[in-house]
């Protein structure tokens, strides 16, 4: 049995797949690892690369499924997954050098802790490597009974990005979590809120994970035109988490806290559909009805006046008007960036 399985979900990544499976083949030490690369029904020559590519690396194996997007190729991964420890990758990112290293030895000094978090860097258009400057890890173990102030902990060093997290297999079989297939962007969305709630133990190493690449063409993290399908995965999100407070998953305080975390993400993303193109205002339209609930809700958004009083005109007037009326503004900022993510 493997120690690590490296689950790669990947999709039209053909001119990076090299460089990411790369970062994993080269990692020092014994071959103690499995790759399950999860070719998500690629139309271009993703798929016959990674056949070429098992075929020379021990270890790497692939399996080809109908395009359903990173949250199933994932889930398809943990199925197929026989190691002790689980890490994610995607397949346009690269593993950080000495990694798997460095679990050899933290991993065993702490074996009370079912969930490891790292760091991450962003590749630069220049090739450059540069350090987040929003987040703040700090090392070691965080213990807490308080369901936010883990959540608080967890996105201070790494927001939602499962490629910086190293989890026990066994803990994640025991759990039952699993990603969300309706989340179609931002594929590593809700998990990070679900499996929090069946863990009081994080532990936070000083280590680089992942080096992400920043801004590519084509992502469904940059493509203005993938914004109704972004409204149409955090709306499922919103629906995952209301079952779990609704069935006494998550209690009141946790609910709280969980919806506060989905509008960070939100409030973006609706900043972001106030583009003049009144089509893609159209299609946004019916998921952003259905994220109502998550209007009130928000800490990222009360940092600015200009993002408070869009809040409280979605709130107020509802999206049509709202995001109509920001789209005439030259001042507002309609192509806001996307977070970090999986």
């Amino acid at each position: 049995m493997p120690q690590f399985s490296i689950i790669i979900p990947v999709y039209n990544v053909q001119n990076h797949l090299a460089t990411c499976l790369k970062s994993v083949a080269e990692q020092p030490g014994p071959r103690d690892w499995e790759c399950l690369l999860i070719d998500d029904g690629s139309t271009d020559l993703t798929g016959s690369i990674c056949d070429a590519l098992a075929a020379e690396i021990p270890g790497l194996q692939v399996l080809h499924q109908a395009h359903t997007g990173p949250a199933a190729a994932r889930n398809t991964g943990l199925q197929a997954a026989t190691g002790d420890w689980v890490l994610f990758l995607d397949g346009d990112n690269a593993m950080a050098p000495g990694l798997l290293e460095t679990l050899r030895a933290a991993l065993p000094a702490h074996p009370e802790c079912d969930w490891f978090i790292g760091r991450h860097r962003v590749w630069q258009a220049d090739g450059t490597l540069t350090e987040p400057e929003d987040l703040r890890l700090v090392p070691g173990p965080f213990d807490s009974t308080d369901y936010a102030a883990r959540l608080k902990a967890l996105y201070t060093a790494g927001r939602w990005s499962v490629q910086k997290y190293c989890i026990r297999r066994s803990f994640l079989v025991q759990s039952g979590v699993r990603f969300l297939p309706d989340c179609v962007w931002g594929g590593d969305w809700p998990f990070d809120l679900e499996l929090l709630l069946r863990c009081e133990r994080l532990y936070f190493l000083d280590t680089v994970f992942v080096h992400c690449r920043s801004g590519r063409q084509g992502s469904p993290l940059t493509d203005a035109q993938s914004l109704p399908r972004r409204f149409r995965s955090l709306a499922a999100a919103q629906r995952r988490l209301a079952t779990l407070s609704a069935t006494g998953t998550a209690d009141v305080a946790a609910y709280a806290a969980m919806l506060d975390a989905a509008a960070d993400v939100f409030w973006p993303q609706a900043r972001t559909a106030a583009v003049r193109d009144a089509s893609v205002r159209r299609a946004c339209l019916p998921y952003l009805a259905q994220l109502r609930p998550l209007y009130p809700h928000g800490t990222e958004v009360r940092t600015r006046r200009d993002w408070r009083l869009f809040q409280r005109l979605m709130a107020t007037f509802g999206p049509r008007f709202t995001l109509w009326a920001f789209s005439l503004r030259k001042d507002f900022p309609g192509e806001a960036p996307s977070p970090v993510v999986g």
